[in-house]
């Protein structure tokens, strides 16, 4: 089978080298011939133009920027039939965005961060994969991801949104959390090295937690204790409004967990009116 990539970056790569491994005749193009020859150099597929990338291949993988998938799907509009399969790998929009083509069409979502395409392609195996669209596309595609030990996951596409939503906070927005904690540590004296270091263990240690018992099961702190002199001391030592606000939205969100953990409903009510006063 004939593979195409339209898309060199780091996701295009790293499936690029893994399709190639598993035996896939792999064609890469990029609107930057430089980056589809130095991605083709990687993963030993054939670098070419982004028509003849259509042209020559039974299934496309689209490895762009959400913004830009329409535009390159009109582009290879005219080579695709419905011999062909057209993926795009965006997380937040569904396969329909491609329905104006004359292929079977489909989305699939990786659901990894990705980094060096050369290490990325090393924890690949067991990724789970999201994929929603044209039952024809949907099961050969299955089939691709199955070769190179992904897991695929079929979605609705009316929750593709929720998805990514769900996705974002958890890897997004964990990265926040951490930077805004490491600017706390480095405000009473911790060096970056030390205070993300601290927050490695102490992050691993939740990570180990959730696997092993649940998300809910593995909360732990002042909230789940109803610990109110405990938040009153947090919110007293908070300067920055945006930090604030930010610590009370995920309060009254750890709050509903302690709920489910049968914390006092006395507890919680005092602890509502703790964070909406502070």
């Amino acid at each position: 089978m004939n593979i195409g990539i339209i898309g060199a970056g780091k996701v295009g790569t790293t499936l690029a080298i893994a399709f190639k491994k598993a035996g896939f005749n792999v064609f890469i193009a990029s609107r930057s011939i430089q980056s589809a020859e130095k991605a083709a150099a990687i993963s030993g597929g054939i670098s070419t133009s982004i028509q003849r990338c259509a042209e020559q291949s039974d299934v496309i993988f689209l490895s762009v920027p959400d913004s830009e998938i329409e535009n390159v799907a009109k582009n290879i509009k005219n080579v695709v039939s419905k011999e062909k399969i057209v993926a795009h790998l965006s997380g937040a929009f569904p396969s329909s965005i491609l329905e104006f083509l004359n292929a079977r069409t489909c989305s699939v979502h990786p659901l990894k961060p990705f980094a060096d395409p050369l290490l990325s392609v090393k924890t690949l195996s067991g990724t789970l994969f999201a994929v929603e669209g044209d039952e024809t596309a949907v099961n050969e595609i299955e089939k691709i991801i199955q070769k190179i030990n992904g897991t695929p996951i079929r979605i609705k596409t009316a929750d593709k949104p929720i998805y990514h939503l769900a996705a974002t906070i958890t890897a997004n927005y964990t990265v926040t959390l951490f930077n805004l904690s490491e600017n706390l540590l480095c405000s009473i004296g911790f060096s970056e090295i030390e205070a993300k270091n601290a927050l490695l263990s102490l992050l691993q240690g939740v990570l180990n937690n959730i696997k092993e018992e649940g998300s809910a099961q593995a909360l732990t702190g002042p909230i789940l204790r109803g610990d109110i002199k405990t938040i009153q001391l947090h919110l007293k030592n908070i300067n920055d409004p945006l930090l604030k606000n930010i610590y009370k939205s995920l309060a009254f969100a750890t709050l509903k967990i302690a709920e489910e953990r049968k914390l006092d409903k006395e507890k919680i009510e005092e602890m509502k009116k703790v964070l909406n006063d502070g």
